[in-house]
């Protein structure tokens, strides 16, 4: 499952130089497509996956007593962030990342005011981790 389309203005993007990246690493918010993604030969096992993420710049983030495949944060933000943007090829990039919708404000006022549909929101994402692990009985094991 690839998030929908959703219309990015280049240039908005462009200018902004990264502010969403700044914050905090986007989230993969589907189970599914993250393993398809970076893991298509087949998702590793508990004790080879928290290393293969670390070989591959992840981390599993808590949200909410739930873990979460995100880029790993460094102190500028997501460590995919470069000068000329997200180093990260647009279809391995997370869901949230790339179903963020642009707003003219961030750069008007400097504050990250881009939109997030609901079902690309960290909630939505724990929600189906957690289904993910629960199914997996590996939650327990973190």
């Amino acid at each position: 499952m690839k998030p929908e389309i959703y219309p990015v203005d280049p240039q908005i993007c462009r200018q902004c130089r990264g502010l969403c990246c700044q914050g905090h690493p986007g989230l993969w918010t589907q189970p599914q497509a993250f393993f398809a993604i970076w893991f298509p030969r087949g998702q590793p096992d508990l004790s080879q996956l928290n290393k293969q993420l670390g070989h591959k710049q992840l981390t599993l983030r808590d949200v909410g007593d739930v873990r979460i495949p995100a880029p790993q944060k460094t102190e500028a933000g997501c460590t995919f962030l470069a000068a000329d943007g997200c180093q990260l090829p647009d279809e391995k990039r997370p869901d949230q990342c790339r179903a963020l919708i642009p707003d003219l404000d961030t750069l008007l006022d400097g504050e990250i005011r881009c939109s997030l549909p609901p079902k690309y929101g960290s909630g939505t994402a724990r929600e189906r981790w957690q289904r993910f692990w629960s199914d997996r009985d590996l939650e327990a094991r973190f």
